[in-house]
């Protein structure tokens, strides 16, 4: 009897020390407010069905300010809504919010070997960083300068014979440059191999990026489900998935390395970093391998979703195209296509560049990124492993950093100051990542898009299409969802300016 009494007053006094040492080591503060949404699921049904979802964000940032939080079943995620909150977490404590979040998703379908996706903590990731970084920074990609020139004159071709296929056009000029950077690939149309590879992988691959959407990451146990068990489709999908994934890096690869032996091979980054050094290991090998995969898959949507926003805009505002055409017209005149080097002499077409950017950024909530340990901010309490989103889109729309923000107004880079004596920031700086996950392809994305929208402004007009009645076709602003996003299709006028831009374009070389 008594030894039961003394197991019992153990028991409770176990029992009341960890009740103690818990409450001790909770957190007094809470974390960051936002909606709650149903008991089991949390707010995963707005995740998954609104396309939009940055909207809804931002909305929510005005009920409950600009750092909220909620979960998604057991996945807790905050999101960043305005430009101080970013910088004060993604940049200024980088060590903390720069890793990525692993899923049980990302697992299966083998996008942890991305090097977008890779986390901060794993051993190649400095190399991964620095290779790429070499490779796409302005000293390493100044020899794929004439690349991308190049590739401009034949995107000119191709909008001038088939202008209702503009956005195939844009796709092959983007897939082109990226693959002979990266592989030493000439791709010949929006038909090449490659280019469609590309566009089929990430129309599929982009709804399993979506943060906190899959059932299965709140429930890791659930991957260990047998294929055929009712609710275990996932898994058929994440293995489809997973096939293309090897296949995005695997064939571009092996086709580089077949080039290479000939001896004839353009000195692409995949050819740099074989050539660079004798007795390659095949861990060496595969190094390679997964950057220039990640290269190839990263460098194409961005840009494409960009220039895309462009040709939107100019439809929908002649007024601002005029201006940058008469800029152009005005310094570099009608006998030569733009260079790289004339950007610093066209201030109104870098601007207006600023403002497609600005107008819908190509990955409106960037990539989350995720907090390695607890940590505090405004008194708010962020736990380890939460999954940080920061909503670039909500950034660039903020009414307080740009006035009037769904007005596409190039001029509000060219003042001095706005009307609340401030100057109205860069929205590149929030495009391209943050922190220790900056995109390393920036200049590259950035030389690209310059290029491409100088170009098409000195030698194109574009306006409303008309229909059968003769009646302007407006599009509307409406975008899809996904990671990186693009307009739902629309159509345009895409005509030449003149006869000597006709000459332009089919006699430059």
């Amino acid at each position: 009897m008594d030894s039961y009494l003394v197991y019992y007053e153990l028991l409770f006094v176990t029992v009341f020390i960890s009740f103690i040492l818990y409450l001790r080591k909770r957190p007094t503060c809470l974390p960051p407010p936002g909606p709650r949404g149903s008991f089991f699921s949390g707010t995963r049904s707005i995740i998954v069905t609104r396309k939009d979802v940055w909207r809804q964000y931002a909305e929510w940032s005005k009920i409950y300010g600009p750092v909220i939080s909620f979960k998604s079943h057991k996945v807790n995620i905050v999101v960043l809504n305005s430009a101080k909150s970013i910088h004060n977490l993604l940049d200024s404590r980088s060590k903390l919010y720069s890793d990525r979040p692993s899923s049980a998703m990302n697992q299966l379908v083998g996008q942890d070997s991305l090097q977008t996706r890779i986390s901060s903590r794993n051993p190649h990731f400095p190399l991964y960083r620095k290779m790429a970084h070499e490779e796409l920074a302005w000293k390493g990609m100044s020899r794929h300068v004439p690349v991308l020139e190049s590739q401009v004159k034949s995107l000119l071709k191709n909008l001038m014979s088939d202008p209702k296929n503009f956005s195939e056009h844009l796709r092959s000029y983007q897939g082109g440059s990226v693959m002979k950077a990266i592989y030493g690939y000439t791709a010949e149309s929006s038909d090449d191999f490659f280019i469609k590879f590309i566009q089929q992988w990430w129309q599929v691959n982009n709804a399993t990026m979506r943060t906190g959407s899959w059932l299965v990451d709140s429930y890791p146990i659930l991957k260990y489900l047998p294929s055929w068990m009712p609710g275990a489709g996932f898994k058929e999908f994440a293995a489809q998935r997973k096939a293309s994934i090897d296949d995005v890096m695997s064939l571009p690869f092996a086709w580089a390395k077949s080039d290479i032996s000939t001896g004839r091979a353009y000195a692409s980054f995949v050819a740099s970093q074989l050539n660079r050094q004798e007795g390659l290991t095949s861990e060496d090998e595969e190094i390679i391998k997964l950057v220039s995969g990640s290269m190839y898959v990263t460098g194409t949507d961005s840009v494409l979703s960009t220039m895309l926003t462009f040709f939107l805009t100019m439809t929908l505002n002649p007024a601002a195209q005029k201006i940058a055409q008469e800029e152009i017209s005005r310094v570099i005149g009608s006998d030569r296509l733009p260079l790289l080097t004339d950007r610093d002499r066209l201030p109104y077409v870098d601007a207006l560049i600023k403002e497609v950017y600005r107008f819908h950024t190509p990955a409106p909530l960037a990539l989350p990124h995720a907090v390695t340990q607890d940590d505090m901010y405004e008194g708010m309490f962020i736990q380890k492993g939460s999954i940080v989103v920061p909503n670039v889109w909500a950034v660039t729309h903020d009414e307080s950093v740009y006035p009037d923000p769904d007005t596409f107004d190039p001029t509000r880079y060219l003042k001095s100051e706005d009307e609340k004596g401030h100057v109205q920031p860069d929205p590149r700086n929030f495009v391209f990542g943050f922190g220790r996950r900056v995109c390393p392809g920036k200049q590259f994305g950035e030389s690209a898009v310059f290029l491409q929208i100088a170009s098409i402004l000195a030698t194109f007009n574009i306006s409303k299409a008309l229909d059968a009645h003769g009646t302007e076709i407006t599009p509307e602003i409406d975008y899809k969802g996904g990671i990186v996003t693009q307009p739902e299709e629309f159509v345009c006028k895409i005509v030449p300016r003149s006869d000597a831009a006709i000459d332009l374009i089919m006699w430059s070389h």
